[in-house]
């Protein structure tokens, strides 16, 4: 048996120890799949989602979208920000998604209605500017809702393509109360891995004293692992799906074979 190796096939996790940094509700069964591949898994969300301060733009500019206009979806959190402030979208709005997880929210919350255009391969901002390379978005209209910390890179990579972008917040991004103390609780317990969905996470963590710990991090996405690298953290897996199941995956990937932590 290898060092690190579970003796139990069907619970190669047991006996490590997982920090998942993002809430149960957003971690697309994260949590759950840990837990049933053996791991111990502490949750410690760097972040929480909030209405935008001001609700109004993004209700004003889904009012305003008509036929052959472009919603861009880069995350189930955008998708819910969406559905919980429209009334009603056009049946002729076209939906782009950045990945499977963005489409399964927009399947929850849009059930009728279809996507024009998914990110594959890469996801995220980068994934959809890809998959929208091959749409003529010369002259487009597109809405193009965001966190409030979210550089809208994409918006720029549009914009020289000629499309019209309008970038508006949907939703805010905050720091949960009391989370510097449960961090530091995780951190002396001992951890095998650290996961991080997003470079909010990542930006949190390291403000929270945790940049440039010896734990490795495994990321959903290219932002997340960039973000991870500049607050000093050695990137063991990149998931190959941003999804919970992407990041188990990845997790479990990182741990055969390597030596426990504790």
């Amino acid at each position: 048996m290898r060092a690190g190796q579970s003796p139990d096939p069907d619970r190669p996790l047991a006996g490590r120890r997982v920090l998942v940094t993002r809430s149960a509700g957003q971690s697309g069964g994260l949590v759950e799949r840990l837990r049933a591949r053996g791991a111990e898994v502490v949750e410690v969300p760097m972040v929480q989602i909030a209405a935008p301060d001001d609700p109004r733009p993004l209700q004003d500019a889904l009012r305003t979208l008509g036929a052959g206009d472009w919603l861009l979806l880069t995350s189930a959190n955008a998708v819910h920000a969406v559905a919980d402030a429209a009334v009603g979208l056009p049946e002729t709005l076209s939906l782009a998604s950045a990945g499977p997880a963005t489409t399964e929210a927009i399947r929850s919350r849009f059930p009728s209605r279809a996507v024009a255009a998914e990110a594959t391969g890469a996801h995220g901002s980068e994934g959809l500017a890809r998959a929208l390379a091959l749409v003529n978005v010369r002259g487009a209209r597109m809405l193009f809702p965001v966190s409030d910390r979210s550089p809208a890179a994409l918006a720029g990579i549009l914009r020289a393509r000629g499309a019209r972008v309008d970038v508006v917040v949907a939703y805010r991004t905050a720091v949960p109360e009391g989370v510097g103390e449960q961090l530091r609780a995780a951190l002396e317990g001992g951890l095998d891995v650290v996961t991080f969905a997003s470079p909010s996470a990542v930006e949190v963590f390291a403000r929270l004293g945790g940049a440039g710990c010896a734990v490795p991090a495994v990321v959903i996405g290219p932002s997340a692992a960039s973000a991870a690298r500049a607050a000093g953290f050695t990137i063991a897996a990149i998931a190959s799906a941003a999804s919970g199941d992407g990041l188990a995956a990845a997790v479990e990937r990182h741990l055969a074979g390597t030596p426990g932590n504790r």
